[in-house]
Formats: structure tokens, C-alpha cells, sequence
């Protein structure tokens, strides 16, 4: 079972473009040339960082995805404080030298979290978490894991609304949207901040919440990258104990059975209204016993075995179930690999349907059939709920950019492949662009399609359709914000930081 979760961080229109832009980079060579300006700031920031300052030819630096790996900057700083991120921001606008920021580097794309050929800004020494308020805050560094928060607030029986991956940065979760075994209960990890510390593109260092700065408090509630530097985030706290988890698998023929009672987690009023369950459903292809296996994995926000909640499906038969209660660092704490496994996610969303779960499972099965030689392949359909709480939840202080208008729930997909060689890009790609195609021609013919896409699983193909689903009027605000605040385009696709989703 850990094979199976290892690949999911956290839990299309635009795929049409082919599988050849899936990974926008593909044209790149990772050893990418390195401009004067660019010697310049690594030249002065290592005048000023001293040991906080590294040349990549005595760096053991190491990050998740493979491909970001390759990828050889012309150097790399760690900051330390929010004053220390001012300090390099006016150092490579002034050299015009383009750069990369890294929180956890959980993102897939070369120039995302690691320069090519620019200046890495590794946020790690950023990671400190204070205990605010009586435990009801907590004040979170920009380079903080998920599983430093976890660990930091259990000590005090605290938690937050954090992601199922201990490895994953919170900044890029959090500015991206924040999807949790808690949101049923509390929303999506944007809709609980309260504060955002942010190093704008001039080197100014800002605080937004719902009062200071409330434009751009909104537009960093799943604008991304686009905006700034967080350094600081100030999140809700609240009391949390031992959790319940559950992981399943099953036999193929118990399929129809799980997608009948996991349907009824989702929808059924009475069962989703208790806010202290979470359902994760997985559909993997195993190499080793060449078969595709189904599984789920079951949340319970207390310390109770057996919930009742998951009555109905525990009476299905499994072929493996491992039952545990303790912390979420625990529950998150797998063991991944880093700089190895090379990877790619696509996603998108659709109103609940029966008939597109299994539909969707056999799209999935059919494609993956094309490219089972591939080395190292573990490639999975990954869906679970935004329920109706979650969605209430998105406006509270002042609302958020998504644009997700609806009381019914949706469900994220996410298509997410893990492989071993550069060799098999090129497929992986294939078979992710038909999936997701064949998927949304799906959802349009059954009428359950809808347009947001989760920003942080979305593939590059897609980045040019992610904003586009916010809706018309949160876009033209965000493009306005992000003028305001970025008049020179620093964080833009012509700007220093290329990488990730951009606005403009």
C-alpha cells in the first residue's frame, strides 16, 4: 500500500495540446546557459550569505522529482529571514538574473523550484512554527514541510489544515489551495489564513490579511506564485487528538461494490455531514503482479476504531486493510524519494457521477495498458470529494480567488504517474494527455463537467486553462492585483520566475 500512496502529493481543457506540452520544459536542456547578470548576483549573494551561499559544484542539494534534479542553477541561497529574501529580490531584479524559489519542491517542472541556470532561493531555513493565541494561530514559515507543522503543534495537541504528503511544502500547498484530511471540518487550507508575511517584487516586505492589504490577502488565496515571496504564514490552530486510518484493497470483482458505497461517502447527505470523515479512493497499476488494484483510504478525525460512518463499505470484503490510530505525522509519514523518480500529475474536476467513476477507472486501465514496459511505472487515478462544507467554507474573510460557486460538492482527480527514466517521458506524457482527454470528453457527455482545476495537481499543459476556471470576474481582479503589486512583471511568464502557473 505505501507504493501506492508514495506518488500522491498531497491528493483539461487545454490537454488537446498534446502530450508533447505536458512537460512545458521539454525543450529546455537542464544545463542551461548562465546570463552575466546571473554571475553577478551569485557573486554578490556569496559575498553576503557566506555559508548560507552555495555553487552547485559543491552543493548536495536534493529535491523530489527528478527532473527539477537535473536541473543546474548557477547557484543557490538559503534566507533566513524575510529581510534576507528582501535582500536577494533587489539583488537579482538589479542583475536581472532569474531565479526560482523552493518552499518543499514538491513541483514537477524544471524552473519551478530549481533555476535552470538562474538562482535557486531554497526557503528551507524558513521552517520555524510559534504556537500563537492560546493555541487558536499558529505563525508558519514559507520553507516549513507539512510534517514540521504536524509535528510542532502535536506537541501541544494541536493541528491544522495540512496535507496528506509529510514531505510537501506548505507555501506552495497553502498559496495553491490546500487540500486536507481536515477539510470536511474546516475548509481548504487558503480559507485558514489570517495572515500572509509577503516579500514583494520591489524588496518590500508586507503583511496581508482580511483588513491590511485585503486585495491581496484575496489574491494569495489560490493566486499561486504570481504575487510575491510568502515568507510567514499565520494559519488557524485547533485542538486535535489521535485520528483513525484506515487503508484498503480489493479484488476486481468487489469494484462495482466499493464504487457504490464510496458514491454514498460523497453524496449522501447524512454521511457526509459528518465532518470528521475523510475518503481517498486510488486505483493503481502494480508492476510487480501486472493487475490494477483498487483501494481506498478511510479518515476519522478522532480516535475511534471502526467509525460508523464506514460501516456500509467495511462490509465488503478486502484483500489487505492495515487500521491504525494515531498523530497526523504519523499518518503522513512516508518515506519518499528524492531526486530519483521522475513525475507527473494532471487533474480535473467534475460533479459527482456514478457512472463517470467507472467510466473513468476503464479510461485509465485502457491507457495505462499502452505503456506498462515503462520502467520504474507506478501510475494512479486518485480521487476524492471538495465536499459542501469545504465549499461554505471558501467564503469566509472576504472570499477566495477560485471561483468554486456551488453548494453541491465536487470531486478532484488526480492523475498522478510516477516512472524512472527520461527515456519514458515521452510516454508517460502520451498516456496522461489521453487520460485526461478521454476523461473531460466523458464529463461533457454525461453533463458533469465544471472548470476549476486544482491548480497545484494541474499538468503544464494545463496551466494555460487553470486561471481561466477562477471565472471571468475573479481573473480580471487578480490580474489587476497583481499589476498593483508587481508592476514590472517580476513573478510573470516575462518576468525573473517563470516557473509554475502564471497569471500573465
Amino acid at each position: 500500500m505505501g507504493r501506492i500512496l508514495a506518488p500522491l502529493a498531497c491528493l483539461v481543457a487545454s490537454a488537446s495540446a498534446g502530450a508533447n506540452s505536458l512537460l512545458k520544459h521539454d525543450s529546455f536542456s537542464t544545463v542551461h546557459s548562465v546570463s552575466t547578470g546571473c554571475r553577478q548576483a551569485c557573486s554578490e549573494l556569496s559575498s553576503s550569505f557566506g555559508p548560507a551561499f552555495h555553487w552547485p559544484q559543491n552543493d548536495n542539494f536534493t529535491i523530489w522529482d527528478a527532473k527539477q534534479q537535473e536541473v543546474h542553477p548557477a547557484c543557490r541561497v538559503e534566507p533566513s529571514s524575510a529581510n534576507d529574501v528582501a535582500s536577494i529580490l533587489r539583488i537579482l531584479v538589479d542583475h536581472w538574473c532569474y531565479f526560482s524559489v523552493k518552499g518543499g519542491g514538491h513541483s514537477r517542472n524544471p524552473g519551478d523550484s530549481n533555476s535552470l541556470g538562474g538562482v535557486t532561493v531554497d526557503l528551507d531555513r524558513l521552517s520555524s512554527v510559534d504556537i500563537l493565541e492560546g493555541g487558536t494561530q499558529a505563525r508558519v514559515g514559507g520553507g516549513a514541510t507539512t510534517i514540521q507543522v504536524y509535528e510542532a503543534l502535536e506537541t501541544q495537541n494541536l493541528s491544522f489544515v495540512g496535507g496528506r504528503v509529510g514531505s510537501v511544502g506548505v507555501g506552495g500547498f497553502i498559496l495553491g489551495g490546500g487540500t486536507s484530511p481536515f477539510s470536511n471540518k474546516y475548509g481548504w487550507s487558503l480559507d485558514n489564513v489570517y495572515e500572509y508575511e509577503v516579500v514583494l517584487a520591489n524588496g518590500t516586505i508586507t503583511i496581508a490579511s482580511e483588513t491590511n492589504n485585503p486585495d491581496l490577502y484575496f489574491a494569495l488565496r489560490g493566486g499561486g506564485n504570481n504575487f510575491g515571496i510568502v515568507t510567514t504564514f499565520t494559519v488557524r490552530a485547533f485542538p486535535q487528538g489521535p485520528l483513525f486510518t484506515s487503508m484498503t484493497t480489493y479484488a476486481a470483482n468487489q469494484s462495482n461494490q466499493v464504487l457504490e458505497k464510496v458514491y454514498d461517502l460523497w453524496t449522501d447527505e447524512q454521511l457526509a455531514s459528518d465532518k470528521a470523515m475523510g475518503y481517498d479512493l486510488y486505483y493503481t497499476y502494480i508492476s510487480e503482479s501486472d493487475e490494477f488494484t483498487l483501494s481506498g483510504t478511510q479518515r476519522y478525525g478522532k480516535a475511534v476504531r471502526s467509525p460508523s460512518v464506514f460501516r456500509s463499505i467495511d462490509r465488503i470484503p478486502t484483500l489487505s486493510r492495515s487500521t491504525s490510530i494515531g498523530p497526523m505525522s504519523q499518518v503522513v509519514d512516508g518515506t519518499d524519494s528524492m531526486g530519483t523518480t521522475r513525475h507527473l500529475f494532471a487533474t480535473l474536476s467534475v460533479a459527482p457521477s456514478r457512472s463517470l467513476l467507472s467510466k473513468g477507472l476503464k479510461i485509465f486501465e485502457e491507457e495505462v495498458e499502452g505503456i506498462k514496459g515503462v520502467a520504474g511505472l507506478i501510475p494512479n487515478f486518485i480521487c476524492y470529494p471538495l465536499q459542501k462544507n469545504a465549499i461554505a467554507a471558501m467564503a469566509q474573510r472576504g472570499g477566495n480567488a477560485l471561483g468554486i460557486d456551488r453548494e453541491d460538492p465536487l470531486i478532484i482527480i488526480l492523475i498522478s504517474t510516477a516512472w524512472s527514466k527520461k527515456s519514458d517521458d515521452v510516454a508517460v506524457n502520451q498516456m496522461t494527455a489521453n487520460v485526461v482527454k478521454r476523461l473531460n470528453a466523458t464529463a461533457n457527455d454525461l453533463g458533469v463537467a465544471n472548470r476549476y482545476k486544482y491548480i497545484n495537481y494541474a499538468s503544464a499543459a494545463q496551466t494555460s486553462a487553470i486561471f481561466p476556471g477562477y471565472g471571468n470576474k475573479n481573473v480580471e481582479r487578480l490580474v489587476s492585483i497583481q499589476k498593483a503589486v508587481d508592476p514590472r512583471g517580476i513573478f510573470t511568464s516575462k518576468g525573473l520566475w517563470r516557473g509554475f502557473v502564471k497569471l500573465l
